[in-house]
C-alpha cells in the first residue's frame, strides 16, 4: 500500500522508508556506531602511548666561557712568541639526553701566519675538492704538536657520556716555551710572527676550526 498525504498525493520517499524502520533497529544502529567509535579512539590512544614509550630525548649542550657554542668552534690567537702565556680554551660538553653519547673531534683547518691548511675532513665539511696531499685530521694534529716551536695540543678528558649526567671537557692549548730546544725553529718562527703582526695588524697569528662530534653510543 502506498502512503498518501492529506491531498491524496503519494508521500515523499524518505517518509515511506522511515515508516518501515522500527525504533529498535535505530537503537541497535546507534549502539553499533558508538561502540565502533569508542574502539577506534581506544586503538588510537594505545598506538600513541606505544610510540611515546620509544621516543627518547637527545639533548647535548656545549658551553665555553662566553656561553653556548655550536659544534663547530673557531679559535683565534692574536700573537704567539717564545715565553708566551699558555693559551687555553675549554669547551664543556653536557649530556642531558636519555641516551649515552660518545664525544670526538676533527680539526677542519688551521691557519698559521696567513698560511691555511685544511684537513680532508675539513674539505669534506666545506664541500671542497680533496687531494692526496691533504692531511687527515689526525695527521694535522700530529703536525701541530711536533712541527713547530710552539705546541698546539688537544685533549678530551672523557669520551663516553652517560645519559642525563655525563660531562666532558675539551681543551685546546697553545704554548711556546722561552727555550723550545730548537734555536733554529725559535728564530725562524719568532721572526715570522713579528713580521706578521706588524704587517697585518688585527689578524690572528693562529686560527683553528674544530668540529666537535657527538654521536649516540651503541654500547
Amino acid at each position: 500500500m502506498v502512503l498518501m498525504n492529506k491531498n491524496n498525493k503519494p508521500a515523499p520517499f524518505f517518509l515511506r522508508v522511515l515508516k518501515k524502520i522500527k525504533i529498535s533497529h535505530l537503537v541497535i544502529l546507534a549502539l553499533l556506531l558508538i561502540g565502533n567509535t569508542y574502539a577506534w579512539f581506544i586503538y588510537i590512544d594505545t598506538v600513541s602511548n606505544s610510540v611515546d614509550v620509544h621516543i627518547k630525548a637527545w639533548n647535548i649542550d656545549l658551553q665555553d666561557d662566553q656561553g653556548t657554542v655550536t659544534d663547530t668552534v673557531t679559535v683565534y690567537v692574536d700573537a704567539v712568541y717564545p715565553g708566551m702565556t699558555t693559551y687555553e680554551k675549554e669547551i664543556r660538553v653536557s649530556n642531558f639526553s636519555d641516551l649515552a653519547a660518545t664525544v670526538s673531534y676533527d680539526i677542519l683547518s688551521v691557519e698559521i701566519m696567513g698560511e691555511k691548511t685544511y684537513s680532508r675532513e675539513g674539505k669534506k665539511e666545506y664541500n671542497l675538492a680533496i687531494s692526496q696531499d691533504d692531511p687527515t685530521s689526525e695527521q694535522l694534529i700530529q703536525q701541530l704538536a711536533n712541527n713547530y716551536p710552539f705546541v698546539i695540543d688537544f685533549d678530551i678528558d672523557e669520551t663516553h657520556l652517560e645519559p642525563v649526567t655525563g660531562t666532558a671537557t675539551y681543551t685546546i692549548s697553545i704554548a711556546w716555551d722561552y727555550e723550545s730546544g730548537n734555536d733554529t725553529l725559535d728564530t725562524y718562527w719568532g721572526e715570522r710572527a713579528y713580521t706578521f703582526v706588524n704587517e697585518t695588524p688585527g689578524a690572528a697569528c693562529i686560527s683553528l676550526d674544530i668540529k666537535i662530534k657527538i654521536q649516540q653510543d651503541d654500547q
